[in-house]
């Protein structure tokens, strides 16, 4: 009889407990899975029969920032240290949602703490990371992101920003093959050979070599040019190419572009001057990149060319491309385009100056190593209003050092 009330006791005492513990546990599976707007859901009603409920506050924030919404997980963030000012995931959550929104003078004070805390954190070293990265300091930013992997070694975002932040701040050697058919032409190919070498923090050097072949003639054209890095959102170019004597390839080639990031809007612009053997050509190309989220951006560019030619009038013509990018894989991502007019001004030859009206369809993907290699592939076809078609393939690799 005494075993049989106990009993009984055991399990009245475990329902009553159950309808506590199984929303927690339920909200964290959902969570974990990806279920995001469901455990969202399941932790809201937890703290709002339990405000001062410090952890579910945090898996909150993090919910709400996965799913893109920066402002109100910061806000979460904030409440929970309001409750709970040394809690470590509060602090680097926060400053990660600072980090997201371009504030990365305060998420660094907030870090601060964190690592105060906990020093041999590698969440919090990733987050360190992140903000010197965002700061424009790839190189302090290599170095947390390595320290953090060193303490936990099978994280696949802290592996995965490790990699993307060397893959921008190495020294890099980038070769590139094309080889292109045209209908009732010979065929064509273009060898092309950069070297990229980092100064430091802010400014970048390179020189290139570019080798083409085509109705048996050869010719080559090298240059070099200078990056630098004015702010973290902010990037100028410069480069400059000479084949002298060439007839098929352009003589000259100046460009000055520049780059500038907000948010997940990147806006571009270049200005191009570009010589060939009986003709000038000056071209005014502004893009925009828009971010999607985190695997899609969608790109617009827009060419306006005016081409003054030694033995006739001018022309004004306007150019434009559309590209899709997608990352399949956090190392693997696929681009595919269409184009009106020019589709790549580095493979832009004489005869092309007076034949802009062609339609070109391209696609190719990108495959980075784990380390610091990667490879790249595509295809281009292109219908000239001649009624000529053009396959062009192409294949490239790049070595980080």
């Amino acid at each position: 009889m005494l075993t049989a009330v106990v009993l009984a006791l055991l399990i009245g005492s475990a329902q009553e407990q159950s309808p506590v513990a199984s929303p927690r546990l339920e909200a964290e599976r959902l969570a974990r899975d990806g279920q995001t707007h469901e455990a969202l859901e399941r932790y809201e009603r937890i703290v709002s029969v339990d405000p001062a409920d410090v952890e579910a506050r945090i898996w909150i924030a993090r919910l709400l920032q996965r799913l893109g919404h920066t402002y109100l997980a910061e806000k979460e963030y904030r409440q929970a240290l309001a409750q709970a000012p040394n809690h470590v995931d509060a602090l680097v959550g926060l400053a990660v949602a600072l980090n997201s929104r371009g504030a990365t003078r305060e998420a660094s004070a907030f870090l601060d703490r964190a690592e105060q805390l906990a020093p041999e954190s590698a969440d919090v070293l990733a987050a360190r990371g992140q903000s010197s990265k965002l700061s424009g300091h790839s190189t302090e930013a290599e170095r947390y992101y390595a320290r953090a992997r060193t303490l936990s070694p099978n994280d696949k975002d802290i592996e995965q920003s490790f990699d993307q932040t060397r893959r921008i701040n190495r020294n890099r050697v980038e070769g590139l093959f094309q080889y292109e058919m045209l209908t009732r032409a010979t065929g064509a190919h273009t060898a092309d050979v950069a070297v990229d070498l980092r100064a430091d923090d802010r400014f970048r050097y390179n020189g290139r070599l570019q080798v083409q072949t085509r109705a048996s003639r050869s010719e080559a054209r090298a240059g070099g040019g200078v990056e630098w890095r004015a702010r973290p959102d902010l990037t100028v170019r410069g480069t400059v190419l000479v084949g002298p004597g060439a007839e098929i390839i352009a003589r000259t080639d100046v460009l000055a572009e520049i780059e500038h990031s907000r948010g997940r809007i990147d806006y571009a612009g270049g200005a191009r001057s570009v010589s060939f053997a009986g003709a000038d050509v000056w071209i005014l190309s502004p893009q925009l990149t828009l971010w999607l989220n985190d695997r899609t951006a969608l790109s617009g560019r827009y060419f306006a060319s005016w081409t003054s030619f030694d033995d006739r009038p001018a022309t004004l013509t306007h150019s434009g491309m559309g590209r899709l990018r997608y990352n399949i894989w956090p190392r693997l991502s696929l681009d595919i385009a269409y184009s009106r007019g020019y589709e790549s001004i580095d493979t832009l030859t004489v005869e092309r100056l007076d034949s802009l009206r062609a339609d070109t369809v391209s696609s190719g993907v990108v495959y980075h190593f784990r380390g610091i290699q990667s490879l790249a592939a595509s295809v281009d076809i292109q219908r000239r209003s001649d009624d000529r078609t053009m396959i062009r393939f192409t294949a490239g690799v790049v070595h980080r050092f």
